[in-house]
């Protein structure tokens, strides 16, 4: 398995912490469009069983996060937001093919690597929310320790589709792009509390 080329520094956490109903408004939003997203690939990959089925158990994956956060919103007394732009994976999608197979490719690889950047964050929310003044900290530090694990898991779905559908070589050689592509996008944006904002 591979390893992301830009870590996520405490300053993400501490702005992540300092302003944590405004995150969770964002998380939500992230866990709606990842189910979407995964859901996508049914409709137009309809001739790839195996594709279909784990995409879709991604799907439910996701639309069950997106259900927990929304009864954390509901807990802290705040509403869904309206939908927002997400700069981080719509830059990611302009570096990628826009069709055929190599279409396939570069989203089952975006996929991975996003998963794996969620994956990061959530770990660090978990080991850093204990020692915060949000409430209640150790049940959100546990949410945020299971998100942690299945988004792990998520990115090797993603991955191991890809390697499924592709030769070896030509996967390496696009994570490999991804993975420097995707270290740029996070230098380039904001440091907000938001779960796909620079890595501070």
């Amino acid at each position: 398995m591979y390893k992301l080329r830009a870590d996520t520094s405490d300053d993400w956490v501490d702005c992540v912490l300092r302003e944590f109903d405004a995150f969770l408004v964002d998380h939500a939003a992230c866990e709606r469009k990842a189910g979407a997203a995964a859901e996508h690939y049914a409709v137009r990959y309809h001739d790839k069983p195996q594709l279909i089925d784990t995409t879709l158990t991604l799907a439910e994956d996701e639309l069950a996060h997106f259900h927990k956060v929304f009864r954390w919103l509901r807990r802290r007394g705040l509403q869904l937001g309206p939908d927002r732009r997400e700069p981080y994976v719509n830059e990611l999608l302009e570096e990628a093919h826009s069709s055929g197979q190599r279409r396939l490719l570069d989203r089952l690889l975006i996929g991975s690597v996003t998963e794996y950047r969620g994956c990061e964050r959530f770990a660090l929310l978990a080991r850093h929310l204990p020692e915060s003044e949000v409430e209640p900290a150790d049940e959100l530090a546990e949410f945020y320790r299971q998100l942690a694990a299945d988004d792990s898991r998520h990115r090797t779905m993603y991955f191991e589709l890809a390697h499924h559908y592709f030769d070896a070589s030509h996967v390496e050689e696009r994570l490999d792009m991804w993975l420097d592509t995707e270290a740029a996008v996070l230098e380039s944006l904001p440091l907000e509390p938001r779960l796909f904002s620079g890595v501070g």
